[in-house]
């Protein structure tokens, strides 16, 4: 009977895994912090908790010793958080998965746009500055506005857009505080420094892809909607709503830097930013999209790519979704239109109870209207995507028409926060 190592959490893929492939046994690898993303613990043959401060040869170390009492023959990592265990226990045992140097190159936004550069396939310039004096001269050098976040970030986490030595200064100081709350639900995978680079304007967007073989399927360019205040993303439609020039544009964009970083198998996510000097990267994952984008996907063009990506990772097999790829990549293939749309708090205070979702599940175009924070959570003010904190996802004919009804819907929404009730 086979038997696959699972690195880190993944809740539901944990168990889709499974279920696509019932002769599969699995065994599961984890740091403490994320134990609540391994669902149904007793169903693995053996569960192992590492503490956060254990090193990459410790992981490497307590791998071999599982691989004597239970063998296995694949291992993976179903979530982002320490895909680079991963990576080394696959390298140390000569099993397939990422390179280690890949996982480190992708995680250190810097590192990774250097790497672009020398190929050309970025023309933004970035640094990483040692403390708020350097950050004010790299500013200068790169010229304003420039954007500061965590080099090692997600979520939008610490994302400030700057024009002034003085905002440079308050930016790093917020990029640091941000980029030490690392860990499996936090803001960055990583304790991460801040990191400068130049601005682009433009509109921005994702690409949903899937790799096998070192050939790049491209399941969707989504469409992002910011919100300007917060930097956090408050919205998502798929397809997006550009033309069959521009979405071919931004998917051989893609294809080029997938290839170029030398991906092989696997879900990407890439964001992008379409300027008037054509695509320019943002940054890229070796994971699916978050924010349920892949829900959309599976609306928009009935391809379920969390199913391609269990399989593969039990497997190691692939089956194309079934469309003509030179039509895909011009955005030929869609046969529908999906969106999602979030609320983010309106004042410090406790949440008591959001109304108007229950209403909102009768709606035939509604998908899910959903609660992201419990009854008396504390919220505030977006510092990143984890801060939202309800969610309506809806399907429509068309792109306009999918956007129009999930943020007309959200704006029905009502937040009653403890203090006030």
């Amino acid at each position: 009977m086979a038997r696959i190592l699972l690195v880190g959490g993944g809740r539901g893929l944990q168990n889709l895994i499974r279920e696509r492939t019932p002769n599969l046994r699995t065994i599961v690898l984890a740091r403490t912090s994320a134990i609540g993303l391994v669902p149904d613990l007793e169903v693995n043959d053996f569960v192992g908790l590492l503490p956060e401060s254990a090193s990459t040869e410790e992981w490497v170390q307590t791998a071999r010793a599982i691989q004597t009492l239970w063998p296995y023959e694949r291992v993976t990592a179903l979530a982002e958080i320490d895909q680079d265990k991963a990576a080394a226990i696959a390298a140390d045992q000569n099993m397939e998965y990422h390179a280690p140097d890949l996982v480190r190159v992708v995680n250190d936004k810097h590192e990774m746009r250097q790497r672009l550069a020398k190929v050309s396939l970025t023309r933004v310039d970035s640094e990483l500055p040692r403390d708020e004096h350097e950050a004010v001269e790299s500013a200068r050098r790169l010229g304003y506005p420039v954007v500061i976040k965590p080099n090692g970030g997600r979520g939008s986490a610490g994302v400030r857009i700057v024009e002034s030595d003085s905002a440079v200064i308050d930016a790093f100081r917020y990029a640091s505080e941000i980029g030490t709350d690392s860990g499996a639900e936090k803001a960055c995978l990583i304790s991460s420094p801040p990191m400068i680079e130049q601005f682009v304007n433009g509109r921005e967007f994702s690409v949903e892809a899937f790799s096998h073989e070192g050939n790049h399927v491209i399941a969707a360019v989504t469409e992002k909607f910011i919100d300007q205040a917060s930097k956090v993303e408050i919205g998502h439609v798929v397809p997006a709503r550009i033309s069959g020039l521009e979405h071919e544009q931004i998917t051989e964009f893609v294809d080029a830097i997938l290839t170029a970083l030398g991906i092989r198998f696997g879900a990407t996510h890439t964001e992008v930013m379409l300027s008037e000097h054509g695509p320019e990267l943002i940054e890229t994952h070796l994971r699916k999209a978050g924010d349920e984008i892949l829900e959309l996907v599976r609306d928009a063009t009935g391809w379920t790519i969390d199913e391609a990506t269990v399989d593969q990772a039990a497997t190691g097999r692939f089956i194309h979704p079934g469309w003509d790829e030179a039509v895909a990549r011009t955005g030929g293939h869609y046969t529908g239109a999906a969106a999602i749309w979030f609320a983010q708090a309106e004042k410090t205070g406790r949440i008591d109870r959001i109304q108007g979702l229950d209403e909102l599940l009768s709606q035939t175009e509604v998908r899910e209207a959903k609660a992201l924070v419990a009854k008396g959570t504390l919220v505030g003010a977006a510092r990143s995507s984890l801060d939202r904190v309800a969610r309506v996802r809806v399907v429509a004919q068309d792109s306009d028409t999918a956007v129009a009804i999930a943020s007309g819907y959200m704006e029905t929404l009502s937040f009653v926060y403890q203090e006030d009730s």
